[in-house]
C-alpha cells in the first residue's frame, strides 16, 4: 500500500488483496449497520446511549439515530464506490472525512467484536489464536486510518 498527497487530494494505492478485504469489510458493515439490531454490542458502540434511563435514550435515538445511520451508509457507500474503481484510488479533499469516519466505524465494529479496549490491545497476538487474522485487520485499519490522517494534515 502507498499513500501520498497530490494536487487532487490523496492517492491511495492498495494491493489487490487489501482492496478485496476492505471491500468485504465495507459490504459486511453496510449490511450490519442497516440491520438496526440494537441488542448487538457493536451497534450499541456505533450508536451509544445518550442517557442512562432507557426511556430518555429511546427518545434521543428516535431523533438522532436515523441521521447517524444515513451518514454511516453514505460514508461506506463512498468508500465502496472508490474500491470498485480499482487499486489506485483518488480521495478528494471533500471525501477524506468520509474515509476517516468509515474506517473508524469499521475499527469500532471489529474492536467491539474482539472485545478490544484501549488498555488491552497491544498488537501482539499469538499466531495460534483463532482471532489473530481479525486482530491483524484491526491493526491494519488503524494503520490505514493513521496514514490517511498523517498525509492529510
Amino acid at each position: 500500500m502507498k499513500i501520498k498527497k497530490d494536487s487532487a487530494g490523496i492517492k491511495l494505492e492498495l494491493l489487490e488483496g487489501e482492496r478485496d478485504i476492505l471491500t468485504q469489510l465495507i459490504d459486511d458493515f453496510r449490511e450490519f449497520v442497516m440491520s438496526e439490531d440494537n441488542t448487538d454490542p457493536a451497534v450499541a458502540r456505533l450508536f451509544p446511549s445518550a442517557y442512562k434511563e432507557s426511556e430518555e435514550s429511546a427518545e434521543f435515538r428516535k431523533y438522532s439515530e436515523p441521521a447517524l445511520r444515513e451518514t454511516k451508509e453514505r460514508d461506506s457507500a463512498l468508500i465502496r464506490a472508490a474500491l470498485e474503481r480499482g487499486n489506485a484510488i483518488q480521495i478528494s479533499d471533500s471525501e477524506i472525512d468520509s474515509w476517516l469516519r468509515g474506517l473508524n466505524d469499521l475499527r469500532l465494529t471489529l474492536g467491539t467484536r474482539l472485545e478490544v479496549t484501549g488498555d488491552e490491545y497491544g498488537g501482539e497476538i499469538p499466531d495460534d489464536d483463532p482471532r489473530s487474522f481479525l486482530y491483524s485487520l484491526y491493526g491494519w485499519l488503524g494503520w490505514l486510518q493513521g496514514s490517511l490522517l498523517e498525509v492529510e494534515f
